[in-house]
């Protein structure tokens, strides 16, 4: 009679684990196959992407590569401009703020980790009517540092938010021990700090380089087409296309999804590490 159940109960669970391997299956197929005809299709031309949208063609036409870079080299060049200013910024204001706000001893820094935690929880498109008219009576519009200066200030909250959280649970005692040793606050930030938070840094500059790829609605907003980046410059080249130049088209798509791709691949330890670090001091 055991044994019967225990056959039955063997049998239920082989089919409960075909069918979720049959789902999941089906989800990465629905998941990965977009990519693939967008890779397929960037090495087609214009004939064979119209009579065969589906699948690999040969020969391919590696020279729709050379012409995609064309239309968007000056996207990606404005984009590496923000992302590298940007990043930089960004970084040294929040960790700077954030060592303050953890480590250094004064009224109201707790008041201050608060009001970032509030800023947080606010969708950055309530601002963004605001945002525009502050940044045009700057006479920032046109302007990549439209794009930068929202880094160092709007870029900051979440960066200060990750490494309070990160300085926090580093030991007292580490700069107990530098300040019996003569050294100042800057000391301590530059030389025990911030070597420590080097997987952390890793993980911010890893999200916001990836905001900044796919940022579509700020450039078009606040600046003009040979000013766009990556994202917006991809829509504006390729929105009226034919169906002859959509290989052209996703050419572009997949020249800008690289670096992006590469980043993750080479850096996903750091990216890795530095969640792990901060979710363990939340």
């Amino acid at each position: 009679m055991k044994t019967n159940e225990s056959r039955r109960w063997t049998a239920r669970r082989k089919v409960s684990q075909a069918i979720l391997h049959i789902v999941l299956i089906f989800s990465l197929i629905l998941v990965l196959y977009p990519l693939l005809m967008m890779v397929f299709g960037a090495f087609k031309s214009g004939t064979e992407y119209n009579s065969n949208k589906w699948l690999p063609a040969l020969p391919l036409r590696l020279s729709n590569l050379s012409d995609a870079f064309e239309s968007i080299r000056i996207y990606l060049f404005n984009t590496l401009i923000v992302a590298l200013f940007g990043i930089v910024g960004m970084i040294v204001i929040s960790s700077m703020s954030s060592f303050a706000i953890s480590k250094l001893k004064f009224k109201g820094n707790k008041v201050c980790f608060y009001l970032v935690l509030a800023l947080t929880m606010v969708p950055g498109v309530l601002s963004l009517t605001s945002q525009f008219l502050l940044y045009r009576n700057f006479g920032m519009q046109d302007s990549l540092m439209a794009l930068i200066v929202p880094m160092w200030t709007g870029g900051c909250v979440f960066g200060v938010f990750l490494l309070c959280s990160f300085y926090a649970g580093l030991p007292d005692e580490l700069f107990e021990a530098a300040s019996l040793d003569g050294a100042g606050d800057f000391i301590k930030y530059w030389k025990i700090a911030l070597p420590l938070s080097k997987p952390i840094l890793a993980t911010l500059v890893i999200m916001q380089i990836s905001g900044v790829w796919g940022d579509y609605i700020w450039p078009r907003l606040i600046l003009s087409q040979e000013n766009y980046t990556i994202a917006a410059g991809l829509a504006f080249s390729f929105e009226l296309v034919s169906t002859t130049a959509q290989p052209i088209k996703f050419a572009g798509y997949l020249i800008s999804a690289i670096p992006v791709v590469l980043l993750f691949i080479f850096f996903n330890r750091f990216y890795v590490e530095g969640l792990a670090s901060s979710g363990l001091k939340l």
